[in-house]
């Protein structure tokens, strides 16, 4: 496994070696990583895997033509090779004129985000959190299948004009499904995600999971319709992840595919709504440099349900005239410009609170198996899943059979009426959201799945 100063050291070397080969401007990208996971089904261990691998990407630049070649070969030859490839890819790449050279050096506040329990989180305890996950499904008749994942992550970017940034990481993430046998059992879910392995409460996250399915059996129907909804975080964080990948992008932003593209300065949420990417903030996950090497600093994309900006990369920075957010993905990306710090503000309420208020609605744990029907809108459709339930009279009743939605998140967002103050971190280690609970005064199912 790479330190991030071996890491830093490789790319420059290879930003050197591509030079030498004729680039005009030159990049490398290294990724390390050294992960392990447990998984389980049936209330027992299935597979245990591990990986260590490291890959360096190069950026070649001659004129306006980039080319692009990676490997995970680290030797002299094969990084020679690699450089060579991208050159002769650039000299055959069609020249974009409005590509603005590759960015310059900028100072990069870089954080210690390495917890030391993580690294030490081996097979033995992994398999002893998955036995306390296990546990509670196993006492009321259910069985549980998951996952307990351990990573440790090095980034680092050089560049021909002196980029020069690198940085460590860790990452654990844990995920339960309990299940009843019968055809009318309900299941439930829960998630963990944190930089710090020592956080994972795994008996705890295994009685959430292991209550929502007793729950959550023989669910009745619900007629199609508007309904205000109170949406647990995991479904929260679906949402905003929608939002990100059609909205979001300086590219899309720029191509009028988002729902921000002629709206800045307008009002297009709930008050309620602030939506930002912080990369470092205090409680973030992620490196604090973007895939170019460039820092990222706090960016209000959503400000109390206002539109103020797109997120940027070099490239689309330059060709919108607008600041570089450090946003950048590895090249080469046909997405454009990403966030992978968001977060949404807090509220002022608890979940228990949102649900007290809703006189007739719907809760949802999650959602299953969204995709986009309009990306201008973001209108999405979807399923429930694992924890569906009746709101009548302030509390939760009847579990739901599962629904289908069809419904526009920017339209859902603004009929925001509560925010819990409490988050949690939903998604992956390379890429989380950090969202509350939200209070939806309407929201669209659209038909009943099995």
């Amino acid at each position: 496994m790479l330190t991030s100063q071996e890491a830093r050291a490789l790319a420059r070397a290879t930003v050197a070696m591509t030079a030498e080969t004729g680039a005009d401007e030159a990049e490398a990208l290294v990724f390390a990583e050294s992960s392990a996971l447990t998984r389980f089904a049936n209330n027992r261990i299935n597979q245990n895997v591990a990986e260590e691998n490291a890959q360096v990407n190069v950026r070649a630049v001659v004129g306006k033509r980039v080319g692009v070649a990676t490997t995970n070969r680290l030797d002299v030859a094969s990084l020679r090779a690699t450089c060579e490839a991208a050159v002769a890819a650039a000299r055959i790449a069609p020249a974009d004129p409005d590509f603005p050279g590759l960015p310059g050096p900028h100072d990069v506040a870089l954080p210690d985000r390495v917890a030391p329990a993580t690294l030490a989180f081996d097979a033995e305890a992994r398999a002893t959190a998955v036995a306390a996950i296990i546990a509670p499904s196993r006492e009321r008749g259910l069985t549980a299948a998951g996952k307990v994942r351990v990573g440790h992550h090095v980034t680092a970017v050089a560049n021909s004009h002196g980029v020069n940034v690198g940085m460590a990481l860790t990452g654990a993430q844990a995920t339960v499904l309990a299940m009843g046998a019968s055809d009318n059992a309900g299941s439930g879910w829960a998630s963990f995600l944190d930089a710090d392995a020592s956080k994972l409460a795994a008996g705890a996250l295994g009685l959430e999971a292991a209550e929502l399915a007793v729950r959550s059996a023989n669910p009745v129907a619900l007629d199609a319709g508007d309904y205000t909804v109170v949406l647990a975080p995991e479904a929260v964080a679906d949402f905003l992840d929608f939002l990100s990948y059609v909205g979001f992008s300086g590219r899309a932003f720029s191509e009028g595919r988002s729902f921000m593209t002629g709206h800045l300065g307008e009002k297009v949420m709930s008050d309620l709504i602030t939506i930002s990417d912080c990369a470092g903030a205090p409680h973030a996950t992620g490196v604090t440099f973007d895939f170019e090497g460039q820092p990222k600093p706090p960016v209000s994309i959503i400000d109390r349900g206002i539109a103020v900006q797109p997120v940027t990369d070099s490239y689309w920075a330059a060709k919108l005239g607008r600041p570089n957010t450090g946003s950048a993905l590895p090249a080469p990306n046909s997405f454009g410009p990403m966030p992978l710090n968001l977060e949404m503000a807090p509220g002022d309420r608890s979940l228990a609170q949102l649900i007290a208020g809703v006189k007739r609605g719907v809760y949802v744990t999650r959602f299953h198996y969204v995709n986009v029907e309009d990306p201008i809108t973001v209108l999405l459709t979807g399923m429930t899943r694992d924890g569906t339930f009746m709101i009548e009279n302030g509390l939760l009743t009847r579990p739901l059979k599962n629904l289908r939605f069809t419904q526009s998140a920017v339209d859902a967002l603004a009929h925001c009426e509560g925010v819990t103050r409490e988050r949690r971190f939903v998604g992956t280690e390379e890429g989380a959201s950090y969202v509350p609970g939200l209070l939806l005064s309407k929201f669209a199912f659209t038909g009943q799945t099995a």
